[in-house]
């Protein structure tokens, strides 16, 4: 019994923890989109808000649940660092319930200066041009206000083989940056671990934006979709204009256990002592007088 109780409590934080993630990111993006008045804010104030968003969430969840907050990240860790696979399915329903109630929040505190901007552009939330408001909540291949969702925009500048490589690309980086950070065989102050996640989160997403949004999450991107269908963005929000789901809440699974393979193989096994239950390492051989 008291087991399940510590892992029901986990559960709980891996909702808290995406819900302040996806709540305060999502957030800036309404501002950013809405209440700015078009798309000004810029790709530095983006990065820099959902940087600090993942930080405060990882302060927030990581004492009780180590502070996955997305599917990639578990799926990495179950693979690779010997969590259980058992509690996989757990922690992801709670990442996609803790996204899906921050995009619900977000609704609720934006909703009067988003339907005022919809009204502003002539949005529809099930037309043509819904994506222009519900790229408040999900992440879109291509970026619907900085490139286009157009034929043009998906043919020409970011066809969606290059989308779908970006995302694997830039989680497999987010996931080598976190096991190099968090990695207990190199002396480090570990109450600076989310800061330093944050800061990765921050230039991924400042740099990668135009061409995914960098979702990174499959969580952050599949649980407000869920919300989207709930208030009238029908075929935008699930599978969004050109199927844009199967890039920003597919492929970031495949990017974050490909990123763990790779930092395991380049480095991991390499240092000096093992950590268990960590993979199997090899110790590095001994310099020859």
């Amino acid at each position: 019994m008291a087991v399940s109780e510590g892992w029901t409590k986990k559960y709980l934080a891996e909702v808290l923890g995406t819900f302040v993630l996806v709540f305060l990111g999502d957030t800036f993006v309404a501002y950013a989109v809405a209440g700015n008045n078009g798309f000004n804010a810029g790709l530095l104030g983006a990065g820099f808000f959902w940087g600090f968003a993942v930080t405060l969430a990882i302060y927030v969840a990581g004492a009780v649940s180590g502070a996955h907050l997305n599917p990639a990240v578990t799926l990495s860790l179950a693979w690779r660092r010997g969590f259980p696979w058992s509690k996989v399915p757990g922690y992801i329903v709670s990442q996609v319930v803790g996204a899906f109630l921050a995009a619900a929040a977000v609704s609720f505190v934006w909703n009067g200066i988003i339907v005022h901007y919809e009204n502003a552009k002539h949005i529809v939330r099930g037309g043509v041009n819904g994506i222009e408001s519900g790229l408040i909540f999900s992440a879109n291949w291509p970026h619907p206000l900085l490139v286009g969702y157009n034929a043009d925009a998906i043919n020409n500048q970011v066809p969606m083989w290059v989308g779908i490589g970006t995302e694997i690309i830039i989680t497999a980086l987010l996931v080598m940056c976190i096991l190099g950070i968090v990695e207990d065989r190199i002396p480090s102050a570990a109450n600076l671990a989310p800061v330093a996640i944050g800061f990765v989160v921050a230039a991924l997403v400042g740099l990668f934006s135009p061409i995914e949004m960098a979702s990174l999450n499959p969580a952050r991107d599949f649980g407000p979709r869920i919300w989207m269908l709930l208030i009238g963005y029908g075929s935008n929000a699930i599978p969004g204009p050109n199927s844009n789901i199967i890039v920003s809440s597919i492929f970031p699974l495949v990017g974050g256990p490909l990123g763990a393979w790779v930092y395991d193989t380049f480095i991991h096994q390499h240092l000096a002592a093992p950590v268990g239950p960590a993979t199997p390492v090899r110790e590095p051989e001994r310099a020859r007088a």
